[in-house]
């Protein structure tokens, strides 16, 4: 009884059926997982009517038992040849193949050599036969099942082959399918009755369709469309096989307002909205594409490299349907959508380079609503620079590759230098001083933040016990502390230890916490400082008027002094900015706060800041962030009474 084939035919049907509930209809690895699951099916059911027909002994039903079990087993050998294609689909190099389509050979190829071996069969037997009502196997049947080991040991070759394409999870599951399929094949061959060899290809297919088919990690469930996680697999594998990709970025650049406004569910139809238009321009061209939805409102088209041509085309397309207004329940919807195409490797070189580009198409390139094109944007070094920083910088931690800067802060009651702003540096070979503004957010991301921090900590501790600092008659330096680094547990313990190494007082060092963070996060940093304010440290508050400053969260932090970001030095062209800037400073000096004024470089300004009463001025008025021995030099000049054109440094 065929209860084995029973059992892969309903293991089988649920495969095929979940494939389309679970969305696995788009992809080469998908389609190819589909046609081997659907081939599977028809291999079960031939044999499972060979098998019953065996039992008819009536000798006009022979043609029809003949045909059944040549079916199963053209069927069941294809199997094989799919299963490869299916591999090299997986790891999507069929452009390593040539420009002909790879897969026609490998299907094509041993189809119809089996498909003549089964036509020659029903003349000569040699596979099987019939005779007498009694099935007998033919000399050449064993060249079948070496024909599917050949197919099955290039499989394993190629995964071990393009190991580094998979996770160990995926690849150990993908590999241990094989033992199953061998040890079926080898009991079936032994044993015609033992009828195993469906039912474990079965179970192979399920444990891949749980365990690498798995679109729940790759499918965003509201667009339909591939999420975020698949476009990086893809991409990365694309780089890895340096595949030539052609991709159309979209960037709604008006998205979190849109979601502002209208509700949750609202904010998720308009993105169904968008997505179902692309992929209806897609199919209306016949263009072959993945389509993937990253987050706040960013779509990524990635074409078929037989669809190259087309790219152009349908980016134009696309863009024209983007502009028109969106109509979404009685409303409609204006969206700025920047699209833009980019050729990788040919123009974008790497994975990193490629997520940075896409975040930059808003705010670093002016709305035209013309499509863009990444060769022309593209400031190339500045890209390298994003593809090879997470590089840089771990080489940078690991050899000790950053310097302190200090940038002097004058004092306007006393007239002369009595502290300065501690400031990392990173200096590349390659690509020279490196902005802290690209570098930070990335250490913040990595955790390599809280050494970077340490660092600069002990630099500045080992500077004020040195007796350079004693000659400069400075009261303290100003050190950055990382909202990352205060969610630090024990950063009090480390800071306070390492002031106690070098014996440095608690008022020798003011700690600068950001203004910028959110509600909730300045709420913890609050809980966190307060063992650092125990101690005798004492904060300010920088880049204060950046963004929204909530007085109320201003005065919770403990604060002695409020550095006001550089944008006020900018408030001389309009006098209600002035009076912004004056009641600032009133309110801040009425909660007996001190200020320092940053971002000066100008006289008029020093004079402007002083007759406001500002204590304290930092800008490249007087000098830009410069090295340890620079700085000595800079404010023993200073204090000798040089004139300021003297030690002045340009910026």
């Amino acid at each position: 009884m065929p209860a084995f084939d029973f059992c892969a035919f309903v293991v089988l049907s649920f495969i095929l059926v979940a494939c389309f509930f679970r969305r696995m209809t788009h992809g080469k690895a998908n389609r190819y997982f589909m046609y081997i699951t659907c081939t599977c099916i028809v291999s079960s059911v031939f044999d499972i009517f060979s098998i019953y027909l065996d039992l008819n002994t009536d000798p006009s039903m022979v043609p029809v038992r003949f045909a059944m079990h040549g079916l199963y087993l053209f069927s069941h050998v294809l199997t094989a040849p799919l299963f490869l294609v299916y591999v090299v689909a997986l790891t999507d190099t069929f452009h390593l193949f040539g420009k002909d389509r790879i897969e026609l050979y490998f299907l094509g190829m041993p189809t119809v050599v089996i498909a003549l071996a089964f036509v020659a069969n029903c003349f000569n037997g040699m596979i099987y036969s019939i005779k007498d009502g009694v099935y007998t196997r033919g000399p050449v049947m064993g060249i079948l099942y070496l024909i599917a080991g050949i197919f099955s040991a290039a499989c394993v070759a190629y995964l071990i082959c393009y190991r580094k394409l998979f996770s160990r999870t995926k690849l150990i599951s993908l590999i241990s399918t094989f033992p199953l399929f061998v040890a079926a094949v080898f009991l079936q061959f032994i044993d015609r009755s033992l009828r195993v060899e469906m039912f474990a290809i079965a179970v192979g297919l399920l444990f891949i369709a749980m365990f690498i088919q798995r679109p729940e990690a790759l499918i965003d469930y509201n667009t339909g469309i591939y999420k975020f996680n698949a476009y990086a697999n893809d991409m990365r594998m694309n780089f890895i096989n340096k595949k030539p990709v052609q991709i159309i970025l979209i960037n709604i650049a008006n998205f979190l307002q849109i979601q502002e406004i209208l509700s949750y569910e609202s904010a998720n139809d308009m993105l169904k909205l968008v997505a179902e238009r692309i992929d209806s321009i897609l199919r209306q061209s016949r263009t072959y594409a993945d389509i993937y939805y990253l987050d706040k409102g960013r779509f990524r088209i990635v074409l078929s490299e037989e669809d190259h041509e087309k790219t152009e085309y349908t980016a134009e397309t696309i863009n024209a349907a983007l502009k028109p207004k969106l109509p979404l329940n009685g409303m409609e919807l204006n969206l700025i959508a920047f699209v833009c195409v980019a050729k990788c490797p040919e123009e974008i070189s790497d994975f990193n380079t490629l997520v940075e580009f896409g975040k930059d198409l808003s705010s670093k390139f002016r709305f035209s609503g013309k499509v863009l094109h990444a060769g022309e944007l593209l400031d190339r070094s500045r890209y390298d620079l994003m593809g090879e920083l997470d590089k840089i910088i771990s080489d940078a931690v690991l050899n000790n590759k950053f310097e302190v800067f200090y940038q002097p802060i004058y004092n306007v009651n006393e007239g002369r230098f009595r502290s300065a702003e501690a400031l990392i540096r990173l200096y590349n070979e390659k690509y020279g001083f490196i902005s802290p503004e690209l570098f930070i957010p990335v250490t913040e991301k990595t955790g390599a933040i809280h050494k970077i921090g340490m660092f600069v900590f002990d630099e500045v501790c080992k500077f004020i016990a040195s007796d350079d600092f004693k000659r400069l008659g400075l009261e303290y330096i100003e050190v950055n502390l990382s909202i990352v680094q205060c969610m630090q547990g024990g950063l009090a313990g480390d800071l306070i230890r390492v002031m106690k190494k070098y014996g440095v007082s608690p008022d020798q060092i003011n700690l600068e916490i950001t203004e910028s963070a959110d509600s909730q996060t300045q709420n913890i940093i609050a809980e966190n400082l307060t063992s650092l304010l125990n101690a005798g440290l004492t904060f300010s508050l920088d880049d204060f008027g950046t963004g929204y400053s909530n007085m109320q969260r201003m005065a919770s932090l403990p604060l002695k002094i409020v550095k006001l970001d550089k944008t006020f030095a900018n408030f001389d062209s309009n006098p209600k900015l002035m009076i912004v800037l004056q009641n600032t400073v009133k309110m801040i000096k009425d909660m007996d706060m001190e200020i320092v004024v940053e971002g000066v470089e100008t006289k008029e300004l020093v004079e402007r800041f002083t007759n406001l009463e500002c204590e304290y001025i930092q800008g490249y008025f007087y000098s830009r962030p410069i090295p340890r021995d620079q700085f000595v030099e800079f404010i023993g000049k200073s204090l000798v009474n040089v004139p300021k054109d003297d030690y002045y440094i340009t910026a």
